[in-house]
């Protein structure tokens, strides 16, 4: 991966914030500030990550929101190889910077409600642009509501990096269908279902995932046959069929001043790719100026059809550059039998109205459920978050 300029980091951040707060110029609404710092044990991957996001009012019926990101990811990160005690064999250093900025313009008359949505990111290796349309209309005064979605998303993936096909810069395809329903069930409890249909297509493989296969060279001569392991480029389908099922539910409790969020997300693909994830959260507020949510999210996942540590005793024979035709595989961890377990707090402290300050932090862990693909590969985490917002 290409290494990041530190003085255009700084430049894209200023303009970032130049951009957020020029809309104070317009009648500015809100104003929130983000840094995270995603950590992995091990000296293994570190992600730094600077948010901002403006809303502004354009009109009566009309509000522009713009948001800026830039994250810088740097450390080492397993490429295929199978893991062993000496990280210098499976892990390759990476260090790079991504920019990404989204613009939403959203509407409202009567009872529905309208927004459209362009999002742009860039990396050394990766562009992404985004568009986004969503319609809402609320029933039994606004009780009720529901939703709809439509999504597409146009990427363009460098294969030619390290490791890679080298098949150049290729074509990555997203669209997206989304239907909700929002309920107020009494002044306490709300009910949200949210259902979501993908199909991606075109270059779906990572360009830096390798797998393995032990071969055999000079066979049957007694002084040079030797085993040696070679790496080749992964080959996932070119096509995808993607399904998110999520359930959230709210509950104010009056007499502890405080509320409960629980939720469940389920994911499933046509690869044999299927999550679970739970989370609760819990709001507590503690007098006037603070609020301490404490979060527990578990997730569950099942292996990819093609997933393998190894192309040994597979019979399949891999290509330099393969095409995302059949066959498939892929040594991506990410792609196992796995579970993660998150918790963690955040403190929220209002110290006036319309300015608020926040502080979190969050213990990230996971591990493999396989029994073959090893324990080193799963990395664990430490999350620090960092934000204010103000309102005009």
């Amino acid at each position: 991966m290409k290494v990041f300029s530190p003085t255009g980091l700084r430049s894209l951040f200023l303009s970032v914030l130049l951009l957020v707060f020029a809309g104070r110029l317009a009648a500015k609404q809100a104003l929130q500030v983000k840094y995270q710092d995603w950590v992995e044990d091990r000296d293994r991957i570190r992600v730094r990550s600077w948010y901002a996001e403006a809303e502004t009012k354009l009109g009566p019926n009309w509000t522009v929101e713009v948001v800026g990101l830039v994250d810088v990811i740097s450390g080492a990160t397993p490429y295929g190889r199978p893991p062993t005690e000496t990280p210098s064999e499976w892990l390759v250093e990476i260090e790079e910077e991504r920019r990404a900025g989204v613009v939403t313009l959203a509407t409202g008359k009567e009872d529905y409600d309208f927004s459209f949505e362009f999002g742009y990111s860039d990396e050394p290796d990766y562009l992404s642009r985004s568009y986004a349309l969503n319609l809402s209309k609320g029933f039994a005064e606004d009780t009720l509501s529901l939703y709809s979605g439509l999504s597409f998303t146009d990427d363009e993936v460098d294969s030619g990096v390290p490791g890679g096909p080298g098949l150049g810069i290729r074509a990555k395809r997203t669209t997206e269908v989304m239907f909700g329903i929002h309920r107020i069930l009494d002044p306490k409890t709300t009910l949200s279902l949210n259902l979501t249909y993908g199909r991606p297509d075109g270059y779906l493989s990572d360009p830096y995932k390798q797998i393995g296969r032990t071969e055999t060279l000079f066979p049957g001569d007694p002084i040079r046959e030797r085993q040696e392991f070679y790496l080749y480029p992964e080959n996932r389908p070119a096509g995808r069929e993607t399904f998110v099922a999520y359930l959230e539910a709210v509950r104010y409790l009056e007499r502890l001043d405080a509320s409960v969020e629980s939720s469940y997300r389920y994911f499933s693909d046509d690869a044999g790719l299927k999550g679970h994830t739970l989370e609760l959260q819990w709001f507590q507020r503690m007098g006037e100026k603070f609020v301490l949510r404490p979060l527990f999210r578990h997730y569950l996942q099942g292996a990819c059809d093609f997933y393998r540590t190894t192309l040994d005793g597979s019979g399949i024979n891999p290509s330099t550059q393969p095409d995302g035709s059949f066959p498939y595989y892929s040594a991506d961890y990410r792609l196992s039998r796995l579970r993660s377990s998150t918790y963690g707090l955040k403190l929220t402290y209002f110290h006036r109205p319309g300015l608020a300050f926040d502080l979190a932090w969050d213990r990230y862990l996971m591990s493999g459920r396989d029994g073959v693909t090893s324990q080193l590969a799963y990395p664990d985490a430490k999350v620090l978050t960092l934000g204010f917002q103000v309102e005009f």
